[in-house]
């Protein structure tokens, strides 16, 4: 190899390098821009009309696929795909938002005399399971919507019988996905799940 030649290959090696160097610094650069943290509203205390009672409550903290384990908003742009809003996040993460946005609604509505997150209060006199199985940005050809999907359950805690079990599901049309026509719609969507969730409670007898 010439002396020429050595020299083109030294920088053919070089130039590889710093185009790598550069790619990495970008990526990190990247990464460490701040998202934007977006937070849903609890139901205030009358947006629902329900019957008062004494019984305490324990929200246990919702069981998730790892997606929904995270802090991101998902998108989900057919079953077996998983995306998420870019330079966007929820407050906490999806499952512990859900059970906090529950048991600030539950006691707003002031159905219990005590209503706790698990593992936080006395022992209680009902425990709410919640299956979080959606809570995503559902986008196709046909139409985008925000989906939030759950299936409780309430059990008395004393011998841990079933009092009653129910799916729900609420979806709201949104016209894109930028975040903050994403984020009304989450917040439509769970505001019209709890109120279903508040309402089915109020029927059961002895809750």
């Amino acid at each position: 190899m010439t002396p020429a030649s050595v020299i083109r290959f030294a920088l053919f090696w070089l130039g590889l390098s710093l185009l790598a160097g550069c790619s990495a610094l970008s990526s990190i650069e990247s990464a460490s821009q701040p998202l934007n943290t977006f937070e849903l509203s609890p139901l205030p205390a009358g947006a629902v009309a329900v019957s008062r009672g004494r019984s305490q409550l324990e929200v246990a903290a919702p069981t998730a696929t790892g997606a929904l384990t995270s802090d991101r908003i998902v998108i989900k742009p057919n079953a077996l795909q998983v995306q998420v809003l870019p330079e966007a996040r929820w407050v906490d993460e999806t499952t512990e938002h859900v059970q906090l946005l529950l048991v600030r609604s539950l006691t707003n509505s002031g159905m219990f005399g005590l209503v706790s997150a698990e593992g936080a209060g006395p022992r209680p006199d009902f425990l709410l399971l919640t299956d979080l199985q959606a809570f995503q940005v559902k986008t196709g050809a046909d139409q985008q919507a925000v989906v939030i999907r759950t299936n409780m359950t309430l059990l008395r805690d004393d011998d841990g019988a079933v009092v009653s079990a129910r799916s729900f599901e609420n979806s709201v049309p949104i016209a894109d996905t930028t975040a903050g026509q994403v984020v009304f719609a989450f917040d439509q969507a769970m505001t019209q799940q709890m109120t279903d969730m508040l309402r089915w409670l109020d029927r059961l007898p002895g809750v």
